[in-house]
């Protein structure tokens, strides 16, 4: 089940949000949603899961 995780660190004053069992265009627009919610992050990074949807969709294409 896709799930949203929050990381808070008090000590630091930082927050990690990682967006979990999305991929593709759906990851997209959690994130969308989380930055009207939350603000722009400070950094963006796309983990290789965010890929494999994409992927296999650009490999059937061919056939």
């Amino acid at each position: 089940m896709p799930e949203v995780e929050f990381k808070i660190d008090t000590e630091r004053g930082t927050c990690e949000t990682e967006i979990i069992g999305y991929q593709g265009t759906a990851c997209e627009k959690a994130a969308r949603q989380l930055k009207e919610i939350l603000g722009a992050p400070s950094v963006e990074t796309k983990k290789q899961e965010y890929f494999i949807k994409l992927e296999s969709k650009q490999t059937s294409k061919r056939k």
